[in-house]
Formats: C-alpha cells, sequence, structure tokens
C-alpha cells in the first residue's frame, strides 16, 4: 500500500515548452553505493546495498532490507531552481528473487528542507497489495526544499535481520525546470469568507443529505475552510483557462474530519481530488481515503499538471464518495492554479516609440518596451534598469521599466537631430535598440528632431466615431529669453497641412484605412497626399480644431506649416496621437428569444458549439446600450484573451449555472468587423452571453451581453436499467410457479434511470427543472414481449407470450436524472396451446425499451435497451381434474379434484400447488332430475382437495326420478387449467361423472363373481 503525506500525483508528466536540467540521478549500474549514499543501520542484521535482483532499467538496484536503516544522498544544490521534482521507481520484495516485507516493515521517503528538518513525502508500507508491488512515485519539491543542501533519504522502519523485508529502489532523480520565480495566480480560494457563493464553485449533489459549505471548524491559513460531508457530492471550480500557458502548477489542502473539531469520514467515505483533461475526462488526481480512525489526517498537494490539463475549460474537482447525515466531513483549503513564465534570460531588445519632431521649448514623449523575442510580441514582466541617451531625460536618465513598459519624455535645448537609445545591465539586451517612428515599422533608425518652432496640441483619447472637439493647436516657438514656448504666430489665418499616420496597428495586418477627419474635413494618410485647411490663431498663438475617427486603433495627426511671402522659409511642424477605442460590442446569435424563459423554442443541445456573432461597434449616441441597432463597425479593433462567459436566465434558481467553452477567444482585425466564434453552453436553459474584453490602450470597455439565447436543451439521455424486476408466481406455497396461460404481474416493477446528457456526455443538471423538463411518461416506449427467449416446443419454435404494458410513472431523483418505474398492472400470459405442453420451465423474458425521447427530440443515446426481469418461479402446463364418484343413491356423494402438470412425458400431480381454489357456484350437473351440487368451496393442498370436493346431493333428497344413473359434473374450469380431455386437440372445460345407486365394492375386491 502506498500512502502520500505531502501530496499525491497520479500523474503522466508529458514534456514542456520548457527545458529541463537533471540536478541528480542513480539508476545503480554498478557494484556499490559509493560516494552519493550513506547508509546509516540502526539496527543489526539490516543493511543496504546494491543487486541485481531487480531493476526499473539496466540490471541493478539499490536495496534496504534486515531493519531500520537509513540511506541519504549526497547534498544536491537547487539553490537556483525555481521549480524541481523528484522521482523514484521502488517495488517491493517478493519472495521469487528477494523476500517480500510484513506488515510494519515499510519504507518512507524523506526530504530535507531548508529549515534543517526531514520532511515525508511517501510510505510504502508492506506486504501491499500483492508480492513485488511497482510504484512509480514523482513529486514537485516544496519551495523549502529548493536550497543548497537538498537531500533524499529512504527510511526503512522495520524487519527481520538478515535476508528478509526487502525494498527495491531505482532511477533516482531529480530535476529542475527553467521556469521562473513568479508564480502567476489563475485561481486561488482560501474560503476566508462566509458562504461559498456560485461564481468560483459549483455543486452538484449525488444524495440530498450532502452537503457543502464553508465552516470554521479548522483551516491551513486564517480561520476557515471548505467542507464536503454527509454523502455523494461533487464540488467544481469555474472554468480555468489554461490555454495560453506552457507550465501550470496546482496546490491544496486536505484534512480529514476529527471528532476534535468536526467528525471523522469512516472508511469508504473518501474524498477523490479529480481534473478535467481536454478531451474531456475527469482523471483522478488524488485518493484520500477514510480511515474509521479519529481522523485529521492531513494531505499537502503540489503538482506540475500534465499537457493534456492545458486548456480553455480547465476545471478540479472534489468528489467525496458517500458518508452520512451530518456526518463523515473533508476539509479543503488553499486551493491555488498558477502560471510560470520562461526562466530569466536576456531580454532580445529595447523598443521605443515616439514621433521625431520635437520642439526645443517643450518635453518629446517616448514609449518604451522591454522585448523577449523580435518582434516584441512578449515583454519581460519583471523590473529592469535601463540608462537612456542622450543626456536631458526628464528625471533621470535612468528609468525603471515595470511590467514590460514605461513612459518617459526628452528634453533639448538646441536644435538638431539627436538619437536615441537604451541599454541595461542586468538582464542585458542581446540586440541593439528598435525604434517606431512615427507609427511606422520598427528599425535601428532612432532619430529624433529638435526644432525651435512647430505646433504643440493634445488630442484626447475619444470613443470611436464620437471624436473630440475644442482641441487648442497652438503654434510656438522658442524664447529668446528662455527655453519656454511663446506664440509663433498671433492674430492671423493660416492654412496648414494636416495627414495621419497610423501607429496601431500600423501597415502590417491592418485590414482597412479608414481616414482622419479635422474640421469636417478628411486628411491624407502620408505627408505626400497632406491636406490644406485653414485656422485663424488667436493673439495667444492658439487655433481650435475638432478631431473624429470612425474606426479603432491609435492614430498619430501631423501638421505643417510651409512659410510664403514674409514667412518664406519658415518650416512648422507639429503632431499627436490618439487612441480611439470601440463604444461597446455587438454580442448576438441567430436566433434569440426575448421571453428568456422555457418558453423559448429549442436552440441548440448542450455543449455544441454553436455561431456566436461578437462585433466590436463605434459610437452613436450617449447612453446607448443597444450596441446591435445602427452602430457602425470598427474593423481595426484587436485584442488577446476576450472573456467568454455566460449568465443563466431561466430557469431560476438553476441547479447548475453551467460552463461556456471557450472562456476566451483572440479577436483579430478583421474587414468585415465581426467576429464568429465558435462557443458552447454545458446546461440547459436560456442564458445571456457576456464578452468581456481585455484593457484596450489602459482603457477598461466594460462587458457587453446578448440578448437571452436558447433554449439549451440535452443532448441525449443515458438510459440504464437500475432495477431488473422481478416476475411474481401466482402460487408460491413450496416452488414457486405460474400456470401457463396465468396472467402474469410484477413482484418488483423494473426500472430504469435516465439521465439528461449534453454532447460531452456531461449531466444537464438543469433538466429536470420546471419548464425545461420536456419528457413524459408516454415519452417512453416498450416493445411488446411476443415470446420466451429459451423455452421452445417440440418442433424448436419459442413459446408465445401476450404482454400489456400500462403507464408506469416517472420521478425525478437528482438534478438531471429522472428514474421511469414500470407499472405494477403490467401483464405477461403465456398462451396456452397445444404446443405449449412441455415439461415446467423457468422464464425468460427480454424486455426491451425501444424509444425514449421527449418533444425537443432528444432521445436516448443507444436503442434498444434490453435486460432480462429476475424469475424465480416456473411455468406449468396445468389442467383440473375431477375424478368419478360413485355412491347409493341415499347418500351425497362428494367428487374429489385435483391440478395436474404435463412433465414432459404425462400429466402428475402438482404437488405444490396449494392455491388453487374451487366452488361449488362454478360445477354444474346434468340431469339435474336425478342430482344437483350442493354448496362447497375449498383450496386443493398440495395439489389435491383430499376427502373434501364437490358435493352431489342424494337422488333421494332432489324432486324427480330416476333415483339411480349416471349424471355429469361440468366444471367452469380457469383457460390455464382447461384440458383437451376428450382429445380432439382443443381445450374444455373438466368434467367427471357421479353414478348413484350402484355398488362400487370393497376398495381390496379386484374382482368378485357369483357362484350358483
Amino acid at each position: 500500500m502506498f500512502k502520500l503525506t505531502f501530496l499525491i500525483v497520479s500523474l503522466v508528466l508529458a514534456p514542456n515548452a520548457f527545458s529541463a536540467t537533471i540536478v541528480f540521478s542513480d539508476d545503480f549500474e554498478r557494484t556499490s553505493l559509493g560516494s552519493d549514499w550513506t547508509v546509516n543501520a540502526v539496527e543489526s542484521g539490516a543493511s543496504a546495498a546494491i543487486s541485481a535482483a531487480v531493476a526499473n532499467s539496466g540490471t541493478r538496484s539499490m536495496y534496504t532490507r534486515g531493519g531500520i536503516v537509513y540511506v541519504t544522498s549526497r547534498a544536491i544544490d537547487l539553490s537556483a531552481s525555481n521549480f524541481s521534482e523528484l522521482s523514484i521507481w521502488i517495488r517491493m520484495g517478493s519472495d521469487s528473487y528477494s523476500e517480500r516485507p510484513s506488515s510494519g516493515d515499510d519504507l518512507e521517503v524523506d526530504i530535507y528542507l531548508s529549515d534543517g528538518s526531514w520532511k515525508r513525502v511517501a510510505l510504502f508500507e508492506g506486504p501491499g497489495n500483492s508480492s513485488g508491488d511497482i510504484y512509480n512515485f514523482s513529486t514537485a519539491l516544496p519551495d523549502n526544499a529548493l536550497h543548497a543542501n537538498f537531500a533524499v533519504r529512504f527510511h526503512q522502519i522495520d524487519g527481520t535481520s538478515n535476508d528478509h523485508d526487502y525494498w527495491h529502489i531505482d532511477d533516482v532523480t531529480v530535476t529542475d525546470y527553467d521556469v521562473g520565480p513568479v508564480v502567476n495566480g489563475l485561481f486561488y480560494d482560501g474560503f476566508e469568507r462566509a458562504a461559498l457563493g456560485t461564481t468560483d464553485w459549483s455543486i452538484s449533489k449525488v444524495d440530498s443529505r450532502s452537503d457543502s459549505s464553508i465552516g470554521t471548524q479548522i483551516a491551513s491559513v486564517g480561520t476557515r475552510s471548505m467542507y464536503t460531508r454527509s454523502g455523494e457530492i461533487y464540488v467544481t471550480t469555474r472554468a480555468i483557462d489554461l490555454s495560453p500557458y506552457d507550465f501550470v502548477q496546482m496546490s491544496f489542502w486536505v484534512r480529514s474530519g476529527s471528532d476534535y473539531y468536526s467528525e471523522w469520514p469512516s472508511s469508504g467515505d473518501d474524498l477523490h481530488a479529480e481534473m478535467l483533461l481536454e478531451n474531456g475526462t475527469w482523471q483522478r488526481i488524488g485518493t484520500y481515503l477514510g480511515s474509521g480512525s479519529l481522523g485529521g489526517d492531513t494531505y499537502e498537494y503540489y503538482a506540475r499538471l500534465p499537457t493534456n490539463a492545458y486548456h480553455s475549460n480547465f476545471k478540479l474537482r472534489f468528489h467525496q464518495i458517500d458518508g452520512s447525515t451530518n456526518r463523515d466531513f473533508w476539509h479543503i483549503d488553499e486551493v491555488f492554479v498558477g502560471y510560470r513564465g520562461p526562466a530569466l534570460t536576456n531580454i532580445d531588445h529595447y523598443l521605443l516609440t515616439f514621433s521625431d519632431q520635437a520642439l526645443t521649448c517643450n518635453a518629446q514623449d517616448v514609449e518604451i518596451k522591454a522585448c523577449l523575442n523580435a518582434d516584441c510580441s512578449t515583454l519581460y514582466s519583471d523590473d529592469v534598469d535601463v540608462t537612456l541617451t542622450p543626456s536631458g531625460w526628464t528625471g533621470s536618465d535612468t528609468v525603471t521599466i515595470s511590467g514590460g513598459t514605461a513612459n518617459v519624455s526628452l528634453r533639448q535645448a538646441t536644435t538638431g537631430t539627436v538619437t536615441l537609445g537604451a541599454t541595461s545591465t542586468t538582464p542585458a539586451a542581446d540586440n541593439a535598440t528598435q525604434c517606431i517612428i512615427n507609427g511606422g515599422t520598427a528599425s535601428l533608425s532612432c532619430d529624433m528632431i529638435f526644432a525651435d518652432s512647430g505646433f504643440v496640441f493634445s488630442i484626447p483619447d475619444f470613443l470611436a466615431a464620437k471624436g473630440a472637439t475644442g482641441i487648442a493647436i497652438q503654434a510656438v516657438k522658442k524664447s529668446d529669453a528662455s527655453e519656454a514656448c511663446i506664440p509663433a504666430f498671433a492674430s492671423v489665418s493660416k492654412t496648414l497641412d494636416f495627414w495621419s499616420d497610423y501607429v496601431s496597428p500600423n501597415s502590417v495586418g491592418r485590414p482597412v484605412s479608414w481616414p482622419v477627419v479635422v474640421n469636417g474635413v478628411s486628411i491624407g494618410a502620408s505627408s505626400g497626399t497632406a491636406t490644406p485647411i485653414s485656422l485663424a490663431f488667436d493673439a495667444t498663438g492658439s487655433s481650435i480644431i475638432d478631431v473624429n475617427y470612425a474606426d479603432a486603433g491609435q492614430v498619430q495627426v501631423d501638421a505643417r506649416y510651409s512659410g510664403s511671402g514674409v514667412d518664406a522659409g519658415l518650416v512648422m511642424t507639429g503632431n499627436d496621437s490618439f487612441v480611439s477605442r470601440p463604444a461597446g460590442m455587438c454580442v448576438s446569435a441567430t436566433t434569440t428569444c426575448s421571453a428568456g424563459d422555457a418558453s423559448c423554442p429549442k436552440f441548440m443541445t448542450a455543449g455544441t458549439a454553436f455561431p456566436l456573432s461578437v462585433q466590436a461597434v463605434a459610437w452613436q449616441t450617449d447612453g446607448d446600450t443597444d450596441f446591435c441597432a445602427g452602430n457602425g463597425s470598427t474593423p481595426n479593433y484587436s485584442a488577446t484573451g476576450v472573456g467568454l462567459s455566460a449568465a443563466v436566465l431561466s430557469p431560476s434558481p438553476a441547479n447548475s449555472a453551467g460552463a461556456v467553452s471557450p472562456a476566451s477567444y483572440d479577436h483579430g482585425a478583421i474587414a468585415a468587423g465581426t467576429h464568429s466564434v465558435a462557443i458552447s453552453e454545458s446546461e440547459v436553459g436560456v442564458f445571456r452571453f457576456d464578452v468581456t474584453p481585455p484593457s484596450y490602450f489602459g482603457y477598461n470597455l466594460g462587458v457587453f451581453s446578448s440578448e437571452p439565447i436558447g433554449r439549451f436543451y440535452p443532448d441525449h439521455f443515458a438510459v440504464s436499467v437500475s432495477d431488473d424486476g422481478s416476475l411474481a408466481a401466482n402460487c408460491s406455497t413450496s416452488t414457486p410457479f405460474s400456470y401457463s396461460g396465468e396472467e402474469i404481474t410484477w413482484l418488483v416493477a423494473p426500472q430504469l434511470t435516465i439521465t439528461a446528457k449534453n454532447s460531452a456526455n456531461v449531466t444537464t443538471q438543469n433538466y429536470t427543472t420546471s419548464g425545461y423538463l420536456k419528457l413524459l411518461v408516454d415519452d417512453i416506449d416498450v416493445a411488446n414481449v411476443t415470446a420466451d427467449s429459451s423455452a421452445v416446443d417440440s418442433g424448436a419454435v419459442p413459446l408465445s407470450i401476450t404482454s400489456i404494458f400500462n403507464t408506469g410513472t416517472l420521478n425525478t431523483t437528482s438534478f438531471g436524472e429522472l428514474t421511469y418505474d414500470f407499472s405494477p398492472l403490467d401483464l405477461f400470459t403465456y398462451t396456452r396451446e397445444a404446443r405449449a405442453s412441455i415439461n415446467s420451465f423457468t422464464p425468460d423474458i427480454l424486455m426491451s425499451v425501444t424509444d425514449i425521447s421527449d418533444s425537443d427530440g432528444v432521445a436516448m443515446s443507444s436503442s434498444p435497451l434490453t435486460f432480462t426481469p429476475l424469475a424465480n418461479m416456473d411455468i406449468r402446463f396445468g389442467r383440473l381434474w375431477l375424478e368419478d364418484s360413485y355412491g347409493p343413491e341415499i347418500f351425497d356423494v362428494v367428487m374429489p379434484l385435483r391440478t395436474e402438470y404435463f412433465d414432459g412425458t404425462r400429466y402428475q400431480i402438482n404437488l405444490d400447488d396449494s392455491c388453487t381454489a374451487y366452488s361449488s357456484a362454478n360445477a354444474s350437473v346434468s340431469p339435474t332430475t336425478l342430482t344437483q351440487v350442493d354448496t362447497s368451496s375449498g383450496v386443493v393442498i398440495s395439489g389435491v382437495s383430499g376427502a373434501s370436493g364437490l358435493v352431489l346431493l342424494a337422488p333421494t333428497s332432489v324432486i324427480g326420478t330416476p333415483d339411480t344413473g349416471k349424471a355429469t359434473v361440468t366444471y367452469a374450469t380457469p383457460s390455464w387449467l382447461q384440458g383437451d380431455y376428450d382429445n380432439n386437440g382443443s381445450f374444455e372445460d373438466a368434467r367427471g361423472t357421479v353414478s348413484f345407486g350402484v355398488y362400487r365394492g370393497h376398495n381390496r375386491v379386484i374382482y368378485r363373481k357369483e357362484i350358483r
């Protein structure tokens, strides 16, 4: 048996995009342990060494045996590591190659922490499940194990001296992953609040008594933790998008309940931790056993996730298997999922973005980025100190870049051209500084031109198509007395040339190029196509312009004045950039339903992708709430990681909020302006789909919602037989049986479990809410049973059956799950015909559920569903027999009855029949002038009426003549007991003859003759 006290890892960890370095490895392919290991045998007879008894790789492995012994590795330097894993192959001894350890002869794996203590991470228990058990153990090392003197230790706890109680160890490996030190959180819950809520967690109760919430009984950190208790229950995180990442780690804390603070889980009341993989299946990563002791065991999980967990709908769930009401607690705390970036590397280059036209009387703004790759799509996220050139930067020539970007400004007192640059020491940049000038492409040219005169204006950012008005543009020049800017024009009109430059998106990947509008005039897109606009400058050298742009992006507006006449030779320039952002997003589907409730027509099966249209749009009016009505598109808008979510509108309250997939998408610039996102909703209901774009040039655009979309309905029904049911024998006083031709009912009616599923085969819990349950009891079709599946006549033809199925009952048992109980009024009858006269047999009735379809067309996933009810009885081909009777005419005569069945050769008394009743009311006699049937009734015992039976009155007491002779007694026989008494091929009522006035003779006299 294998116990993990630090974490439980059952993952096959595939390589990822990060490089890994093996810092320690030992495959023991030698004859002695050497300097990598130190052996400390505490007990006499205990030892550790290398042998060729068994191995994982190669032919040799290390072993411990015989008693208490410690084997400790040399110090392993992990001080430079940010994340390391330990992996070990361990095999229990076996009598076939060493000797199997006994109970208590366990092996413990310990790691040496930075505080000088040893921590147990695994315990392998003897004698295990079977001799020679193999364990492939792997664990991530905690942060306090990443130090210069890390070591791993194997500790055999006990054993019998000398050649007994072996553990074999091979391929001990410590691997360092080349990841950064910063763990970026994607999901965290420390449960330090009063209620669990529905944002981060969803609860699915299998047992109605089960429960999950937040309690103050115990915690890992703080005073609160989440608990599960009382029965089977699932508690699942929201979807966590891991698709953008290459290295994700997960951790959580689990503690079993204890009578000291809650209540310990009993044996079988286990807790499973499971994760959702990209193929839609759940993989168990932790099993925590209900101990049946006082509980309180603590477990810490810490592991790197495998590559098949890196998808947009990753989830973690805790599944308690069983429990009793208000008992059997599990406590969960400090649930964390986070990613690591690459290890610290040199910066690829610095990128400066600016306008090259600057004024000596004004500081010029510059944006600087620390790029990790050539196209600067990835930024260096940690702080880095950068020295800028030339001298003259506002504040200091040395700036600190945080998060990859910084905004600075440069001032120069003299005209001319300066070349901008950036250098750093730790980390250094591998390549030369690049610059984007006036919205162009990145290049090594980084010149900025300072002039003594020019135009200064600042265009505020605005909503696309709304624009900005009243923008002051100043014609300035450097003062002769100082470095301050003074008016260059005063109380005069001048014609300026205006044009625009696209900054973002630039010429690469820009689907459309719409013009910027200045004072109502569309200006050119380059200096060669500049548009002249006359401006009136006031006494302060200022004029006013209005700027508008109908698309989204960052754009630069350039202004230039080329003098003539008295201004001949004067050239003044200026520019400024602005951000035009979308006013909102139109989120729509091909079909919406304004009612937003169960009355909506069916739209899409849950879990199946449908096209959700998302269009970034421009401003139309202030206070606009409907961005799908008349708003223009902004085709140049682009963003990565646009969030997708949904809110269930109906049912309300809902059993489940459901989940959308994917959780985000990338919105690229597109000429049509509209993206069609293939999205799915896992649940049943009507939903509002929300789109949350990321920050756009620092602006929070908001959350944009669709009209109600739905109704979503299940993809299929998963149908299973929860109870095969059993047939009721009509007579069970001895060996149970029913007669052929006799109606048979249920002893226990069968039961089906019908679970509504989405296309990923996940239960749609909202299906069973009011209005969404479209399955009616009459929608369940069961095929008539026409023949027994085993019993055949002499010609090998199956025996015929007639069946009558009545409407059963349909009940909701849990969220998304129903049960159908067959009707107790259902009937089966074996057809009573001549060919059915065979020996008794056990019924073999094959039931077939041919179709289960609701009004939406949701059907069972596979049909037919067949099953065979239990039949603890025989079917017997029977008949009723009336015995011929005799008596004097002065006495009543009793005519006995008996029930018989055919045994394949002949009829014999049915000794198991103590159920068949008889009554004189069913008997008649002819002629009635000889005798009549007296009142009598009874039940056969062991197939016979014994001394009882039908009573025929003495002829002397019956009016009429004669008083002697014979009469025929006919009994109105149930159809299943009729017989072919006259061998004419048809069944008739039982008959017998009664004789009066005829001397029957003594029972022991065989023959009598009178001697004369």
